[in-house]
């Protein structure tokens, strides 16, 4: 096989139930598997009910159950769990990325917009340790009228 395993090629081969690829690939290929990723688009597949019903199920119960248990330690076992997923008809399925959705959290959004500077794990932990009313003191200290700070929505 060459170096480049793609993930069209990679999910190709779960939906193939292709468990004895993995034995087949080089150790860049190997490492070129992300399964946490890969978990994300078994489970998302488009065509009738029963197909989605079948990679949401099978995914959950087989792969994502103990993904990070056996990940790290067993990345063969992992790989032939994914291929576990595979529907019996054996075709190659459009599984489609679900990304993560995050609700916004309005004080880290108000706080990125006084700190545009800084990270954003550093924003979500501002906003954590900081209370509404050390926020609005803040906005006092650097000069806001009363009326801008009680407009201020968190």
């Amino acid at each position: 096989m060459t170096n480049d395993f793609k993930l069209k090629d990679i999910l190709a081969a779960v939906d193939l139930d292709g468990k004895e690829v993995w034995d087949e690939l080089s150790d860049d290929q190997k490492k070129s598997v992300v399964f946490f990723t890969l978990n994300r688009y078994i489970s998302s597949v488009q065509g009738n009910q029963e197909l989605k019903e079948h990679y949401i199920l099978v995914g959950n119960e087989r792969f994502n159950k103990n993904l990070f248990d056996v990940m790290s330690k067993h990345p063969k076992l992992t790989w032939q769990l994914a291929c576990s997923c595979s529907h019996e008809s054996k075709k190659i399925q459009y599984h489609e990325w679900i990304g993560l959705k995050r609700e916004k959290n309005k004080k880290e959004e108000f706080l990125a917009g006084l700190f545009t500077n800084m990270k954003r794990a550093d924003i979500e932990t501002l906003a954590a340790i900081s209370t509404d009313k050390e926020i609005k003191q803040y906005c006092e200290d650097l000069g806001w009228s009363k009326k801008e700070i009680n407009g201020i929505k968190l």
